[in-house]
């Protein structure tokens, strides 16, 4: 059976799915490169996909370095856009940052910006890495209770460059701890073999990774999991090319469509 066809459905909604199949197949235990050379300047463009509807657009950047709070940081960017049929059930504009320390060991700060009805929503969560903490704060209101994460949590955008960062085996599965500041959850990471795959951008040689989210508990007991598969080039640049999971109105895709170098922005400061 071809692998685009054997994902477990799973009902969840798209801005949530599109930054965790993007950006939850993450990490094998290994040596991790000195900060984000590989990727400084890059950004990747994806097309979006319900079946065979186009739904919009998404981007991954690498931005090169950046202070916060006084400290040296990394920083990530990453962007959803609906558009025609998809804009009409689901509006979404987001614009999603991570912030990491120079290692990509635990992030420090995530930013979202979510454009959609008319309206603006703008979020800060930070990551207090003495208390493992993460705290939501959105713009206008009281910031949330802060949730307990790990020492080296990172958040949704974060961690698909650190996973780049990484030699690539073959090992047992691994599990890795990401958190958007309202929820912290587990993926266990495995890979799934190599494949040839064809994108707009062109044919690749690939490892295939398939990451289950684990959502804990639900309601009567059972344990809530979504899976994702996620394709990487198998070079050093590990571009990840392609990703599949399932929504509410069918099977979801995204494809790598262009790989661009502008280079690194100035650097960020955030206070």
């Amino acid at each position: 059976m071809d692998s685009r066809h054997d994902m477990r459905k799973r009902k969840i909604p798209l801005a949530p799915l599109v930054v965790l199949v993007l950006a939850c197949a993450v990490p094998w235990p290994s040596w991790i490169s000195e900060g984000s050379s590989r990727t400084d300047g890059e950004k990747l463009t994806y097309t979006l996909r319900w079946g065979p509807i186009r739904a919009g657009t998404a981007t991954l950047e690498s931005l090169g370095r950046a202070e916060v709070d006084g400290r040296q940081a990394l920083h990530f960017r990453g962007t959803i856009q609906t558009e025609s049929f998809a804009a009409v059930i689901h509006n979404v504009r987001n614009t999603l940052e991570g912030f990491t320390d120079p290692g990509m060991s635990r992030t420090l700060l995530y930013l979202r910006n979510q454009e959609g009805a008319g309206e603006l929503n703008h979020a800060r969560i930070v990551f207090d890495t003495e208390n493992n903490t993460a705290t939501y704060c959105k713009s206008g209101q009281r910031c949330r209770t802060p949730i307990p994460i790990h020492s080296n949590t990172l958040d949704p955008i974060s961690c698909i460059f650190w996973f780049r960062s990484f030699s690539l085996g073959e090992p047992a599965e691994t599990r890795i701890h990401v958190s958007n500041g309202r929820t912290a959850v587990w993926v266990a990471v495995r890979f799934a073999g190599r494949e040839q795959v064809t994108t707009p951008a062109g044919m690749f040689t690939t490892f295939k990774v398939e990451a289950t989210i684990e959502w804990g508990r639900g309601f009567f007991g059972g344990s809530q999991t979504t899976k994702l598969l996620v394709w990487f080039t198998d070079t050093p640049e590990r571009l990840p090319v392609m990703a599949q999971g399932a929504l509410v109105f069918g099977p979801f895709m995204a494809e790598l469509i262009d790989i661009s170098r502008p280079g690194p922005e100035p650097p960020l400061r955030v206070g």
